[in-house]
């Protein structure tokens, strides 16, 4: 379990406990609602027996789970609206969680910074091939098959242009290292040498 994950479960319980004690005054105040009910068919009960004890009583209640429900209310709404942490402790956990993330980033780019070199170092083996692919693509087109250079004559009498064949592979570790990782904040971790790179053809 990582330290933000740690971080995570402690804000967690901050908005469970919250959760917690507004189900609590929701709960109140429908409690409160139910008085209100049973008060008032108590008060219409009063007022249908002329019975003045009964009525007061009802009025009472009444009052008494009114002023109760809207307590509860405002105590909802509070717990609803107001910052569970001071400015302190909020200025505490961003610190805390910027902190983390740094250092958790910095044991990934570690990691990440070991696979770099192991692709770079695959990188020089794919233009090694390249390069001798292209050696051999030129020994045989002008020194065996002894294709000049320049116009050429073609048979039907017209002439051609002899360029130089290559070889450039479809697909290559060289090619995706120079596309996606060379000249990066990690390549340069890994030990890119600048120079040495840019005049290097990684086909």
């Amino acid at each position: 379990m990582t330290k933000l994950n740690e971080i995570e479960s402690k804000l967690s319980n901050i908005l469970e406990s919250n959760k917690n004690e507004i189900q609590n005054y929701v709960v109140k105040i429908g409690t409160a609602d139910e008085a209100i009910h049973d008060a008032n068919d108590e008060l219409k009960n009063a007022e249908m027996n002329v019975n003045v004890n009964d009525y007061n009583t009802a009025k009472n209640n009444i009052w008494s789970a009114k002023h109760a429900k809207e307590l509860y209310e405002k105590t909802k709404n509070k717990l609803e609206n107001k910052p569970l942490i001071d400015r302190e402790q909020y200025k505490s956990l961003l610190i805390e969680i910027k902190e983390t993330a740094d250092n958790e980033q910095d044991e990934l780019n570690k990691k990440a910074i070991d696979l770099i070199k192991n692709i770079h170092t695959i990188a020089d083996e794919s233009r090694e091939i390249t390069s001798k692919a292209n050696e051999l693509i030129s020994k045989l087109q002008r020194n065996i098959y002894r294709e000049p250079e320049g116009n050429i004559d073609n048979a039907n009498g017209g002439t051609t242009w002899s360029s130089d064949e290559t070889y450039k592979a479809n697909v290559s570790v060289g090619g995706f290292y120079t596309s996606r990782i060379k000249g990066t904040r990690l390549s340069k971790l890994a030990g890119e040498e600048p120079q040495r790179e840019r005049n290097s053809y990684w086909g």
